[in-house]
């Protein structure tokens, strides 16, 4: 949309408080939704939602709004729906994994005649045989480990793995979302992305839709990547690209980077409720909560002036919603 009106909001810097309200893409998703006065119904592309208060609505119409406007699934599903959680894909998913462990830095916490306790992503951990990768290094009092790379059971609907080298703890994350309309897509996609980023040595996390009842989406696969290594993001765009039966579409919470393949930055959101939501439960969520509000309290004040005001709540760039108002930058190769 052209000529859409200017808002500025004074404490987020010049760029941001002379933006336009939404993004092209949002306000085409404002059009799609309608939210009645009551409170008590919306609809979203034409799938009906309700709820038995405002509350409630908003939070029905969040979720119509990650099914329908950011995974791309059909307003009216047939069959069973994505909610169909049968792992019919795990086993060609794992297959496909070109290695068996991730190798974590870790600090020794003690040392007994039954091997070494180890402290893993908070939790104290006594080591397995043959899963000490490299002796314990008596300065530090750190060892590298063995972690089973695949993680199976981890995110519900997905078979889940780590990289050969796990992601940076200290590192801003981005999410890579690759768009896939069948199993055999899935799976190739899957594939090629693994075997990109262990040839290019660049650390992540990936997900992949293990059920075939939930595809097509735009995040049958998901790659996670630090910030530091932006540079590899084309060439995985590449290398994802010639898969057979991919899909061309992308969510407009993310930022195309190639045709069916899309990034955005992990959300940096510390309210409660708010911590360990995925990139498009909280773009959801932030825009149900504006437009139940402008539904039932109006002031007078544009539809998009409400929603702008929830994302700047949720940390979420109003003209860039890929974005947090905390992101770093993107790379030159990623903003042209």
């Amino acid at each position: 949309m052209n000529g859409m009106p200017s808002h500025r909001v004074a404490g987020f810097g010049p760029a941001l408080e002379s933006a336009p309200l939404l993004s092209e893409k949002l306000e085409d998703v404002l059009d799609s939704v309608h939210v009645n006065r009551d409170g008590l119904t919306a609809s979203v592309s034409g799938r009906a939602v309700t709820g038995t208060s405002p509350l409630t609505l908003s939070g029905q119409l969040a979720t119509a709004l990650y099914q329908v406007i950011h995974v791309g699934r059909p307003a009216v599903e047939e069959g069973r729906g994505p909610d169909s959680l049968e792992r019919d894909l795990e086993a060609e998913l794992a297959g496909a994994v070109p290695h068996r462990y991730t190798r974590h830095r870790v600090p020794v916490l003690t040392e007994d005649q039954s091997g070494l306790i180890v402290g893993l992503t908070g939790v104290r951990v006594r080591l397995g045989p043959g899963r000490l990768a490299e002796g314990v290094a008596e300065s530090q009092r750190e060892a590298t480990i063995l972690v089973a790379a695949a993680r199976p059971s981890l995110s519900p609907g997905f078979f889940l793995a780590d990289g050969s080298m796990p992601l940076a703890g200290d590192d801003p994350v981005l999410r890579v979302y690759v768009h896939v309309r069948t199993p055999e897509a899935a799976v190739e996609s899957w594939s090629k992305a693994l075997e990109y980023l262990e040839a290019h040595s660049v650390p992540y996390r990936a997900k992949a839709s293990s059920s075939r009842g939930l595809l097509p989406r735009r995040d049958g696969v998901v790659v996670y990547v630090g910030s530091r290594h932006q540079a590899a993001l084309p060439g995985l765009a590449q290398a994802v690209t010639g898969t057979s039966d991919l899909g061309s579409d992308c969510s407009p919470f993310t930022r195309a980077l190639a045709p069916g393949v899309a990034l955005a930055w992990e959300p940096d959101d510390t309210r409660p409720g708010m911590r360990n939501t995925s990139l498009g439960e909280h773009r959801s969520r932030a825009i149900a909560a504006g437009l139940v509000k402008e539904a039932t309290q109006p002031d007078g004040r544009l539809k998009a002036t409400f929603v702008r005001d929830a994302l700047l709540e949720a940390g979420i760039d109003p003209s860039d919603p890929s974005r947090n108002l905390s992101s770093p930058p993107f790379i030159s190769l990623i903003e042209n």
